[in-house]
């Protein structure tokens, strides 16, 4: 699990006019949240957020916010607001989480291997590049790999396949498909029982 520290500083002011003397002060007012917990106003460098996600290439990455008088809190973001032309980060929504609490997050899909039907001309496609995952802070996966290794021509594999990280569960109202190989059937036998394509969600 990435992990980065961040400083803050105390908001003693709120509104539309207060978070636009933040910005033009080069700071993005921020709000931290927390179960059970009054929410916590705060401004942060918007270039130190940015350069520490591009380090470390996750969205999950747990960020150690430093609030005066509060001490260091971990957090995951929540939202990240960006103008519109820009794309500069306008307002970031934080939510504390502890390493023995449950949170659910988004986690991107990493296809392992070379499947069997890509070999005979067909096309690895993901169906879901991101799937929901309950896990502890402390349990927090970069990914979720699948082994596309015997995956052949017309082929799927679905969520309840699916290895899950260690500490981590599949939030899902159903089964459904992420990932198949597409190309002309003809390329590779396939079972009778193989689906076709575009059975389940997607």
């Amino acid at each position: 699990m990435a992990t980065v520290s961040l400083d803050a500083t105390l908001r003693s002011t709120t509104g539309k006019g207060a978070a636009r003397k933040d910005r033009a002060a080069g700071r993005v007012p921020a709000v931290v949240y927390s179960r059970g917990q009054a929410a916590t106003s705060v401004s942060i460098d918007p270039d130190a957020l940015e350069i520490a996600f591009k380090r470390t290439q996750d969205r999950n990455t747990l960020v150690e916010l430093n609030v005066p008088g509060q001490g260091m809190r971990s957090c995951l973001i929540r939202e990240a607001q960006r103008h519109p032309v820009s794309r500069r980060l306008e307002h970031v929504d934080f939510y504390q989480v502890g390493d023995d609490q449950s949170c659910i997050i988004q986690v991107k899909v990493v296809p392992v291997g070379t499947a069997i039907g890509t070999k005979l001309g067909g096309k690895l496609q993901l169906i879901r590049r991101d799937l929901r995952v309950q896990c502890k802070a402390s349990d927090i996966p970069s990914a979720v790999e699948v082994d596309v290794t015997k995956l052949q021509v017309g082929a799927f594999v679905k969520a309840s396949a699916l290895v899950m990280p260690p500490g981590c569960t599949l939030v899902s109202t159903g089964d459904f498909n992420v990932v198949t190989v597409t190309g002309k059937r003809g390329a590779v036998a396939v079972s009778d029982d193989a689906e076709e394509p575009g059975d389940g969600e997607a």
